[in-house]
């Protein structure tokens, strides 16, 4: 019995040590250093739970206990005869030994014993799933639409928010972490930092999305702080003196070692032009590759509409739908006409036959220059509706959708597709000549009537109010056409687009001799045109026209415009130019078209432009392009995250309501002549709203690639093939079972103190 007690007392001390060490150390300042031994040694880190004083305290107990248990022995004074005093003196001897004194006080070991596992627990050890070794590391989320698949439970992206939390708790306070969200675009949701309740906080925040999947971006954050030659915060752009408290954290110009956590389902385009460097890819396996789970998803990657060239009020409606499921599946497609985006008009069904997948075979090495190709290709389907009855002025929405029924599908989001018949606008235009055959030759088709409404004035009409200067203020023209003429001042100047033919707008003067006065040029030729603008478009053999003269303009006024020259002569001569005007543009031709008297035809030509086909196709151009119109076509569908360019006219501001929302956000054109609407986050139709005008556009996902949901075990990055791997093993607290140990020996003293009460 005395040798059990022997080894009891010696456990407890050798428990003891390693948390007296391990604090001390804390104590002395090389808690860093013993945490790095122990990872690297045992793989086992500790934190200290407890403020300080509070930790000193705890340790505090196990001597205060022993302290107490030696003032509890005393002697109690009785009469007895001597012999029987010298046997009692002989026993006292026996019980001030210390082991025969430890035999009877058993509840000192096991309270020690409680003490120490509660020390322990207040330390915080812990196991790790791998040792971090104190380096950087970098969980990089993916978000986009195709990790809102509900093949892995809940969702792939809970999946990955929680196996990014299983890496930030697997690593220790001395391994600063950093968390970048990507879809179509990236963002670091929370730089580097060593507090691993922030980066959980920035995990948890994070929110699926409906974008493409797109890695590029994401990949440069990562290497901005790694790679030398795109660090930002190395110790090259340390201040030298900081301002006391706003200190911050500079690298080594050398770059830093980072791991780096992809948690995605891999559907991306190969990235080719990447170097890692100092980033170590670590690319956690999906539980859906783990079961060899392929693609469980029908998808809708294309929906087409146009109208009849025949017949405009008939409309085809062409679908696509790509089958990524291993068995042929028959698809009951479903077609809602929806007047206004609200009321159903008309319903059409149709049911499609898809084939299954069919393998592609891999390279040789298992992995294709083009990641996509390796995959199985999906089972494709097409399908045609035909609306016989639409009205040019319509304002009808188009949504294709498959009827699943009870049948499972993993992602939803590409179930469903929409497409706007365009509603026709004709512009206003305003033409203020003393008389041109020339214009009048295209202006009265019957074409562009059909797209724009005309209305004509003689020159003598700019200095009336009622006839121009009131309506060109008040913005009831699109577009108006000056030819030969223009307003006296800027103030005259209309809330309109504007076209001057042969005649400066001010501030620039006409009359050789006044402050910003053009001077005559004879004879100049073409040199150049600026294709890619769209007045521009479709132009061709432009310097075959002959020009008689034209005007040069002076240097721009002061806080004026530049002229940007569309068609150009030698000398950088402007011969056709655009002005910015705050919202407007001022296109200006820089030479007449002719000069024709009042009772008959042209007696003298300026240039033989108009006999060419390009005159017909500029006027085409600018009608379209600087009066606003719109045809009666089909809007074109956007992909997440593309802007879409709303031209508004004489409009101040625009309200945009996204899918499903009653209420719009407003965005002020400021001296803009359009707004480029870039919160297209959701797929669906979204309404523009802008004077007595209403436009619609949609949005759709339409990605095959996002659409496949078969998680990539293998991909390219550089020169480097990252497969997939183990995910991240959940870190073992011990002081959890250091605690729940320690209250059953409490129990366990308890049991015994009463035992012996009872005896």
């Amino acid at each position: 019995m005395r040798t059990l007690f022997l080894i009891a007392v010696v456990a407890l001390i050798l428990l003891a040590l390693p948390s007296l060490v391990v604090f001390g150390a804390d104590l002395g300042g090389y808690g860093k250093e013993i945490n790095d031994w122990l990872e690297s040694s045992f793989n086992v880190s500790h934190r200290v739970a407890l403020a300080l004083p509070a930790a000193i305290a705890l340790f505090c107990v196990p001597p205060i206990i022993i302290l107490l248990y030696f003032l509890r022995l005393k002697r109690k004074s009785i009469a007895v005869p001597s012999t029987f005093l010298w046997k009692k003196s002989v026993e006292d001897l026996h019980v001030n030994r210390l082991m025969q004194w430890l035999r009877r006080n058993v509840l000192l070991l096991l309270q020690l014993l409680a003490v120490l596992m509660f020390i322990y627990a207040a330390l915080g050890p812990r196991t790790h799933g791998a040792v971090s070794g104190g380096r950087h590391y970098i969980l990089m989320i993916d978000n986009s639409a195709s990790m809102n698949a509900t093949d892995v439970k809940p969702t792939r992206l809970d999946w990955a928010k929680e196996e990014a939390i299983r890496v930030i708790d697997s690593s220790t306070d001395a391994d600063p972490g950093m968390v970048i969200v990507f879809n179509s675009t990236a963002e670091i949701r929370q730089s580097y930092t060593t507090n691993r309740e922030e980066l959980k906080a920035a995990v948890r925040s994070i929110q699926p999305t409906q974008f493409p999947t797109r890695i590029d971006e994401a990949l440069a954050l990562a290497a901005s702080l790694s790679n030398p030659n795109r660090s930002t915060e190395n110790e090259a752009a340390a201040p030298a003196n900081p301002e006391p408290g706003k200190e911050r954290t500079y690298f080594s110009a050398d770059g830093i070692q980072a791991e780096v956590y992809l948690l995605t389902d891999g559907r991306f385009p190969a990235v080719s032009d990447f170097a890692l460097a100092n980033l170590s890819i670590r690319y956690p396996e999906m539980p859906s590759t783990a079961v060899g789970m392929t693609s469980d998803n029908l998808a809708i990657v294309a929906f087409e509409v146009e109208r009849d060239p025949d017949d405009a009020r008939k409309v085809y409606a062409r679908g696509t739908v790509l089958n990524y499921r291993d068995q042929p599946q028959e698809v009951k497609l479903k077609l809602l006409m929806l007047e206004r985006n609200e009321t159903i008009v008309g319903d059409y069904g149709q049911r499609i036959q898809l084939p299954g997948k069919v393998l592609r075979p891999a390279d040789a090495d298992g992995l294709l220059a083009d990641q996509r190709l390796a995959d199985p290709k999906p089972g494709e389907g097409r399908t045609e509706f035909l609306i016989p009855d639409i009205s040019e002025n319509s304002d009808v929405i188009l949504r294709l959708s498959i009827d699943h029924g009870s049948m499972p599908d993993s992602l939803r989001l590409d179930d469903e597709a929409w497409a706007v018949l365009g509603i026709s606008r004709k512009a206003k235009v305003l033409i203020i000549t003393p008389g041109n055959q020339r214009l009048r030759d295209y202006f009265d088709t019957k074409a562009a009537k059909k797209i724009a409404e005309f209305t004509y004035l003689k020159p003598a009409a700019l200095a009336e109010a009622k006839e121009y200067l009131t309506p060109a203020r008040d913005g009831k023209y699109d577009l108006i056409i000056f030819d030969r003429c223009g307003p006296a001042n800027i103030d005259e100047m209309p809330n309109a687009n504007t076209f001057f033919i042969g005649y400066a707008p001010p501030p620039y003067s006409n009359k050789p001799g006044e402050p910003n006065a053009v001077t005559p040029v004879t004879a100049p030729s073409v040199r150049g045109t600026q294709n890619r603008h769209p007045l521009m478009k479709h132009l061709r053999g432009l310097d075959e026209m002959r020009i008689a003269d034209c005007f040069r303009f002076p240097k721009p006024p002061d806080g004026s415009p530049r002229p940007s020259r569309l068609i150009e002569g030698e000398r950088e001569l402007e011969l056709l130019v655009a002005i910015r005007r705050q919202a407007f543009t001022d296109l200006v031709l820089t030479f007449p078209l002719g000069t024709e008297n009042a009772d008959g035809p042209d007696k003298v030509w300026h240039s033989d432009w108009p006999t060419y086909p390009s005159f017909v196709l500029f006027l085409m151009n600018l009608v379209t392009q600087l009066g606003n119109v719109r045809e009666a076509s089909v809007e074109e569908s956007l992909r997440p995250g593309m802007p879409q360019l709303l031209r508004l006219g004489t409009a101040k501001d625009v309200i945009v309501r996204k899918p499903g929302q009653d209420i719009g956000v407003k965005f002020e054109r400021g001296s803009r002549p359009d707004v480029s609407f870039s919160g297209t986050d959701t797929l669906g139709v979204y309404t523009a709203e802008w004077g007595d005008q209403t436009r619609r556009f949609a949005v759709n996902l339409f990605d095959a690639e996002e659409s496949n949901l078969a998680p990539q075990r293998q991909f390219k990055i550089g020169d480097s093939t990252i497969t997939a791997g183990a995910a991240r093993k959940q870190p073992l607290e011990l002081w959890k079972y250091a605690i729940g140990f320690g209250l059953l020996v409490v129990l366990l003293e308890w049991w015994i103190y009463n035992r012996r009460v009872q005896i």
